[in-house]
């Protein structure tokens, strides 16, 4: 499991972030086989149905056939074909999951993969069966594909975008009996005093929820960069109080301690930012909004001419609906810094409807598609947008 370049976490951090994860949902839409009719008339005119990619107007034809139903109902199918099951967990604002939907997953290689080894299911993680699957196989961060034995068992787990190329390799490394697990644990174990390759061992070990193990590497680690020389030991006492105390052990309140330790042991480390954030969350899981919002808000007094802080700022406001005004007055003070940010725009958007400012952010969502005028997914959100705009129901609601 290589560490992530850009996954989003059940909550963002800035160090992994979705500063890590659609109205019909970017993961659409799924094309299968072609309706069975009768033949043509000789002189009937060709028509040329596009395959798959994205779209002008910026949706997606998956090149990937789409399992409709449950995960259990496509564990009974698995077993009856002898497959494996590969389930993209993601979110629609989530992203490096954009980037497979919209570079990898419409690849023909990728969809003739999928087709010949394995039942490919797309969740998402808020709606349906979504959050009982997260809990059921600990997903930690957003996107993860879980390759899953035909009796549901995990096999593997791949998270973070994956080129085309590179994730028909992982797959056929994994079906052949391989997994990205034992690749780490090999290149660990072959360089025992390589702190890196113990840390991404150890965070892989986290990623999977296998607490026991990212110990005992995570303990290497701290024993060989005791003052953050290296920048490795910040990051294992942030995986250990998200990962472990926040997810694992479901304690917000010690995660707080733990997170403010961090702080003040490394304090001018990446990951002592990113605590704020995830102290944040630690509040608002306690019903503690104004605390939560203190906490972001420190984070952005420490710099307060990022607009980088304002975007993460704005990005826990939306996800956690928590104090959206306050978001939306970080995120306008963002913009203000950065008036070409395509993402600041999309924050306010998404900010001004949660506030029920409805034409405001179709205003907002515009304006990213101006700035980034070939963004498939803004097309979708202006899509979305406009329709909200006009009284229709938002398709992204959770349900």
């Amino acid at each position: 499991m290589h560490a992530p370049r850009l996954v989003c976490l059940v909550l963002p951090l800035a160090l992994l972030a979705c500063s890590s994860e659609h109205h019909e949902s970017p993961y659409q839409t799924k094309l299968g086989p072609p309706p069975r009719t009768s033949a043509p008339p000789l002189d009937a005119p060709i028509v040329v149905t596009p395959g798959p990619g994205v779209r002008e107007d910026g949706e997606i034809a998956s090149a990937v056939a789409w399992f409709p139903g449950t995960l259990e109902q496509a564990i009974e199918l698995a077993r009856d074909q002898g497959k494996l099951i590969v389930v993209d967990v993601g979110a629609y604002w989530c992203p490096p999951c954009h980037e497979l939907d919209e570079k990898t997953f419409t690849d023909p290689r990728v969809g003739a993969w999928m087709r010949e080894h394995a039942l490919a299911l797309h969740i998402d993680a808020e709606k349906g069966e979504g959050p009982e699957l997260v809990e059921r196989y600990h997903v930690q961060a957003y996107p993860t594909l879980l390759v899953l034995e035909p009796t549901g068992i995990e096999k593997d787990r791949l998270v973070d975008f994956h080129p085309p190329d590179e994730l028909i390799a992982l797959l056929d490394a994994i079906a052949a009996g391989g997994n990205v697990m034992a690749e780490l644990q090999t290149a660990a174990a072959q360089a025992p005093d390589d702190l890196e390759a113990a840390y991404a061992l150890g965070h892989a070990y986290a990623l999977a929820a296998k607490r026991e193990q990212a110990e005992a590497e995570f303990e290497r680690v701290l024993a060989g960069d005791p003052d953050n020389a290296r920048g490795l030991a910040s990051k294992v006492l942030l995986d250990r109080a998200t990962f472990f105390t926040f997810k694992l052990d479901a304690n917000p309140d010690a995660a707080i301690v733990a997170l403010q330790a961090l702080q003040q042991r490394y304090p001018t480390s990446k990951e002592a930012s990113a605590a704020y954030r995830w102290i944040g969350r630690a509040h608002c899981k306690q019903g503690r909004e104004a605390e939560a919002i203190a906490s972001l808000e420190a984070m952005r007094a420490a710099k307060p001419d990022d607009p980088a802080l304002a975007s993460s700022f704005g990005w826990f406001s939306f996800r956690e609906k928590c104090r959206p005004a306050a978001g939306l007055a970080a995120v306008l003070s963002g913009i203000a810094l950065a008036p070409e940010d395509a993402e600041l725009r999309y924050l306010e958007a998404e900010l001004q409807h949660q506030l029920g400012e409805v034409d405001l952010a179709l205003a907002a969502i515009e304006e990213a598609l101006r700035l980034e005028p070939d963004s498939a997914y803004f097309k979708r959100q202006k899509r979305r947008f406009a329709a909200i705009a006009a009284g229709q129901p938002d398709p992204e609601a959770t349900h």
